[in-house]
């Protein structure tokens, strides 16, 4: 039986909005858009380009790395959310401007047990994953807000439009 075949029998297809997750994501967020100057774009071409396979599809979005977060940021970051931090490995937070997109995929690839998608901003849905049919089901993305999905799990983000503001979110990644 395939790899593909195995994960999307093992998937659960029944993700969950975890409201009020994040008590702080206003002072997270006045601290990430100060420091603009921390992100890297993961672009075609780049060292951080982010793909779903190799050869496939490359996202266009900007990051910040756990490597390049300061010791007080990542304790405002932790500071109300609930106590799960025994194998937290990474913070990420990931900025959507006009015409990015995070191409499908799960993350099952990247060699972690799990993954918690927190959203800093709303406002028009990007957001979104894909059934064992492969239909795409948009999520209204919520401020503070825990998107809990299991790591094989297809999701995307959907082009950010030309007039739209930028979106971020925070990523806490368990190995």
């Amino acid at each position: 039986m395939g790899i593909l075949f195995r994960l999307i029998l093992m998937t659960d297809f029944n993700p969950q909005v975890v409201e009020n997750y994040l008590a702080n994501h206003e002072e997270i967020l006045e601290w990430v858009t100060q420091h603009d100057n921390l992100f890297t774009r993961r672009v075609e071409g780049t060292k951080r380009a982010h793909r779903a396979n190799p050869g496939g599809p490359t996202s266009k979005f900007s990051s910040i790395f756990n490597d390049d977060m300061p010791q007080e940021f990542k304790d405002m970051v932790l500071k109300t959310i609930p106590d799960d931090r025994k194998w937290l490995s990474q913070i990420v937070i990931n900025k959507y401007e006009p015409g990015d997109y995070l191409v499908k995929h799960t993350d099952a690839a990247g060699g972690y047990y799990k993954f918690k998608l927190i959203w800093l901003t709303d406002g028009t849905p990007h957001f979104c994953w894909y059934d064992a049919d492969d239909n795409q089901h948009l999520i209204q993305e919520k401020k503070g807000a825990m998107f809990k999905m299991d790591i094989g799990l297809c999701h995307a983000v959907t082009e950010i439009g030309p007039n739209e503001p930028a979106k971020y979110s925070l990523c806490l990644i368990y190995r």
